[in-house]
């Protein structure tokens, strides 16, 4: 099956909408540092490259990125596009999904090169999933390839602190919605400066420039990553207790039904 060329530009409407939804999603879990956003360019194509620590990173880089006022692509994987809606969503919100293991699989590819091309920035995480130790994964070379095909710069991002709101640690994803809410996780994106690459799209050439940037991405790891806090805010105690009240209302009642029985 040959690849999808076809160019599918993000609803503008939709696009910001869900960018205006994430920034309020983001300010409710944590507070948010954006260092380097001068190096994303006003206009042309991109591949920016991002480490991989938590389901909240896209959350919080679209957040990030919507003050760039850019149209931006991000590849994910084809499971959230199962559902109809939800797909049909995310698809003019600008998500390309990526069908791993299948047919379909080049289909991502196209659609990114078609999007560099139309001067658009395209989001990836070439680690492909979420590492469980927090550590730096290796890099697959799609991200590279993209870049060579289309010749656009490669622009090494990372986000710091995203695992505070949303972890891989299975017993700090079942903290409670209340907990979420006061402390508000620090999270910082720091965004590294443009990373021109050849044309040269030999296995060698791949390899040394898919180091390099995945190199870029480390060092950028290496001196911003530290330990976060979390803050208590005013406005999280708020929030928590606005939700805490159907909660509290709900085990009133069963308590009440228990007491009678």
């Amino acid at each position: 099956m040959a690849p999808r060329t076809t160019h599918l530009r993000p609803n503008r409407l939709v696009h910001s909408l869900l960018s205006k939804v994430l920034r309020w999603l983001v300010g409710v879990f944590s507070h948010v540092d954006v260092v380097g956003l001068d190096h994303v360019p006003r206009r042309g194509g991109a591949v920016l490259v991002c480490n991989h620590r938590s389901l909240f990173d896209a959350v919080a880089l679209g957040a990030a990125l919507d003050t760039t006022h850019r149209d931006v692509m991000v590849l994910a994987k084809s499971e959230l596009f199962e559902r109809r809606l939800q797909g049909r969503i995310l698809r003019r919100a600008g998500v390309i999904p990526v069908f791993r293991g299948t047919d379909r699989a080049k289909d991502s590819m196209a659609e990114g090169i078609a999007s560099l091309q139309h001067g658009e920035l395209v989001v990836v995480f070439p680690e492909g999933t979420i590492p469980k130790d927090g550590q730096l994964m290796e890099f697959k070379t799609g991200a590279v390839r993209m870049a060579k095909r289309a010749g656009v710069p490669v622009i090494p991002l990372v986000l710091v602190g995203t695992d505070q709101v949303i972890a891989t640690n299975v017993q700090k994803i079942k903290r409670t919605l209340f907990r979420r809410v006061v402390q508000n996780a620090d999270i910082t994106v720091v965004v590294g400066r443009p990373l021109t690459l050849d044309r040269d799209e030999e296995i060698e050439a791949v390899t040394r420039d898919n180091e390099r940037v995945r190199a870029a991405v480390l060092a950028l790891l290496e001196e911003h990553d530290e330990p976060r806090t979390r803050v208590v805010t005013k406005r999280g105690v708020l929030l928590s207790a606005v939700f805490s009240v159907p909660v509290l209302g709900a085990l009133a009642r069963l308590a009440w039904k228990r007491a009678r029985s």
